[in-house]
């Protein structure tokens, strides 16, 4: 069973997280802010009789409530706001941690180690692209090192070619022949031995 990873980081892209938090608790307060416009219009025809402090008010219902609608929205706000923000947060690092390990992969890659392998957590999003760069990672592994074995081999026949009795006229143009194949073959090699292959 394998061993699931645990953040430490609870901002891994930054920039990224923080358009999303925003972005959510700006939704949740819009939300509240258009409860009391449509609470508001709906009430606008009716009369509100309140007591309080042994004191009796009339008024228009939208009016009367203002009140006790900014208190209670600013608690709601405080608390519901904290609640989204935590939850946007733990949400983000579902994306925001495999797109992390995606662009850490690739920048690994791009420096010749083909060795690497994504491992997500267990709710993490993206499991099916890991899984395609994983197995991309391991075919173009396996293709680069039967070049280098191919480019091996190729260097023994080279040198077999290259030891032949043969005429001095023929022995020069496959001496020559011999040459460029061997000068193709050592930068083939040198692009094979840049990448770190699976072993």
């Amino acid at each position: 069973m394998e061993k699931t990873v645990k953040r430490r980081k609870y901002f891994i892209k930054k920039e990224y997280q923080g358009k999303l938090i925003l972005s959510c608790f700006l939704f949740v307060a819009g939300i509240g802010l258009l409860f009391n416009v449509i609470l508001g219009m709906l009430s606008a025809d009716s009369l509100t009789i309140s007591y309080s402090n042994q004191d009796l008010q009339l008024g228009q219902t939208p009016m009367m409530l203002v009140n006790q609608l900014l208190a209670a929205n600013w608690l709601i706000t405080i608390i519901g706001g904290g609640f989204i923000v935590f939850a946007a947060l733990y949400l983000s690092h579902r994306v925001v941690g495999p797109l992390y390990r995606f662009e850490a992969t690739v920048d690994s890659m791009q420096k010749g180690k083909l060795d690497i392998v994504i491992k997500l957590r267990d709710k993490d999003e993206g499991k099916e692209l890991a899984q395609k760069i994983n197995d991309f990672n391991s075919l173009l592994s396996r293709s680069m090192h039967d070049i280098s074995q191919h480019s091996q081999a190729l260097n023994i026949l080279i040198e077999q070619a290259s030891k032949l009795d043969l005429p001095v006229e023929e022995k020069e143009q496959l001496a020559s022949l011999c040459w460029s194949m061997q000068e193709h073959n050592c930068k083939v090699s040198t692009r094979c031995n840049y990448f770190n292959t699976q072993g």
